[in-house]
């Protein structure tokens, strides 16, 4: 069975989201994208209505397109970015991640996008893997784990 990149820089977070209900979990994969985009400060409106939101209005198919296009366009503008500082491209850490705008924008659209996984257990593996690449501190989303769960 294939580790969610979550377990590997996050394993005890990732734990608590394994044995969560899937309604907190889901609440925690939202929680964790509002975190996200705060944090890297996201301007798209559509972003951050979803992340706030949650599933009390699922989007419809227009800004789920929206928001895949976006982080494709902050995804290429995050590659440009680390293609001119650096040779390697094929495994950016979360550090290398987290320097340019456009890829720790491209993580945030991208938790608010995990948050809306059909598996909420999985959404929320996702939206906090995002979180930590945007730049969003772990102690952070314990503090929101100890909430939530």
């Amino acid at each position: 069975m294939e580790l969610h990149p979550v377990e590997a820089v996050a394993p005890g977070l990732a734990a608590r989201i394994a044995g969560a209900e899937p309604g907190r979990a889901r609440t925690f994969a939202f929680r964790a994208a509002r975190l996200a985009c705060a944090v890297t400060n996201v301007q798209d409106a559509n972003a951050l209505e979803v992340a706030r939101g949650g599933l009390q209005r699922y989007p419809e198919i227009d800004e789920l397109v929206q928001l895949w296009d976006l982080e494709r366009e902050l995804d290429a503008a995050c590659e440009r970015e680390l293609e001119a500082a650096s040779s390697d491209l094929y495994a950016p850490s979360l550090e290398n991640l987290q320097q340019p705008s456009e890829c720790v924008e491209a993580r945030a659209v991208a938790a608010v996008i995990a948050a809306l996984s059909p598996d909420a257990r999985d959404a929320a593996r996702g939206a906090t893997y995002e979180a930590l690449a945007a730049g969003c501190d772990g102690r952070t989303l314990e503090e929101l784990a100890d909430q939530i769960f």
